[in-house]
């Protein structure tokens, strides 16, 4: 490790341009996967929030709440079965109206019963109640220049809110999402179509699914988050070119070096004359490779991490931990794998060769 940090230091120059563009590249990595995180949260955030394990949907809705219409026998059936476990959630989509102002504002309807476990926290004024024409909105309506204690009205049915609460993080479909009571939801539905049948879309079940009820079906969460149109799509898209920029930055290291040390093999060689053993040279080769990787991909992270805390409420973009760690250890192994090429050519150096000049 001493002898390799001597040379990064005497040829600084050379290794600094390495570094720079593992920085880069490594950005984009963990920019990508910031993308992918992000976009797969601007459309299931709303259900990844919840805290429920399992939702029961009719049979015909193939996973997607929407579409999902559960009768009331199939209702009660469920509250006997499962009790306060068992909480109703609807969903739709439908438009929002500032006070005096024709613009429509797209939003997502989340109705639940406020005195449930799916009511969500709020970082601004105070969570869902059952007080008559509340709504809680995601963060992103701030910024459309909506405050608390506004009154907005549902362009539809036309009957007015008062915004109590501002929560985070809270999108489907790539829309944000507005948390209304299941009794305002009746109100808004029967206004806007005097046909409207009592029903509810699904249930939200917390812990361990039980019987099938007869009509329905029950899944995972993440089952119904990978039913949401789009996102699997858009995640192994995105996936794909993240994990592939990876190996072709490891790689770009590994070719670097393999070009740095093949300019080398003199040294090489003689070193191997005077008796250094070939361990040592292969730890100077990976201890080189290992300071630049490690120290690009946490420099990268550092600044992907600062970029983060700077970029927009609208902009996609969410950064797990684990997958940042796992990008980055897996870049520094692929590093690793790849300067393996480097280190067998070396091992195939002759000192006799090296000193006669005729090496090939």
């Amino acid at each position: 490790m001493r002898l390799a940090w001597k040379e990064l230091k005497y040829n600084w120059k050379r290794y600094l341009l390495i570094e720079i563009i593992v920085v880069l590249m490594m950005f984009m990595v963990l920019f990508l996967s910031g993308l992918v995180q992000g976009l797969g949260r601007a459309v299931s955030s709303g259900v990844e929030n919840m805290s429920a394990e399992h939702f029961i949907l009719s049979d015909d809705a193939e996973k997607l709440i929407t579409v999902s219409n559960l009768t009331t026998t199939q209702s009660d059936a469920v509250k006997d079965t499962y009790g306060k476990k068992a909480t109703p959630i609807d969903i739709t989509r439908m438009y929002l109206q500032k006070e005096n102002d024709d613009e429509k504002i797209d939003v997502t309807y989340f109705a639940i019963n406020p005195s449930s476990y799916l009511n969500v926290d709020v970082y601004k004024g105070h969570k869902l109640t059952n007080k008559t024409n509340t709504i809680v909105l995601d963060d992103d309506y701030e910024s459309k220049g909506i405050k608390l204690n506004d009154t907005i009205k549902d362009a539809n049915s036309g009957i007015s809110f008062k915004v109590v609460g501002f929560t985070k993080d809270a999108m489907y479909g790539h829309i944000s999402v507005a948390y209304i009571s299941t009794d305002s939801y009746k109100a808004i539905m029967k206004e806007a179509n005097p046909m409207f049948n009592n029903t509810v879309h699904a249930y939200a079940i917390k812990g361990s699914a039980k019987k099938t009820i007869k009509g329905t079906k029950t899944y995972t969460k993440q089952e119904i988050i990978k039913s949401l149109p789009g996102y699997q799509a858009e995640q192994m898209t995105i996936t794909m070119v993240e994990w592939l920029l990876v190996v072709i930055t490891a790689f770009i290291i590994g070719i670097f070096f393999f070009i740095i040390n093949l300019q080398k093999e003199k040294e090489f060689g003689v070193l191997k004359a005077i008796g250094t053993r070939m361990s040592r040279l292969v730890k100077f080769i990976l201890s080189q490779v290992c300071i630049i990787s490690v120290g690009g991909a946490l420099i990268a992270g550092v600044l992907v991490l600062f970029m983060s805390q700077a970029l927009p409420a609208t902009m996609p973009f969410f950064l797990v931990p684990s997958q940042v760690i796992l990008v980055l250890a897996s870049f520094i192994l692929i590093s690793i794998l790849g300067s393996l090429a480097t280190v067998i050519r070396v091992a195939k150096i002759d000192p006799a060769k090296i000193i006669g000049g005729d090496f090939e």
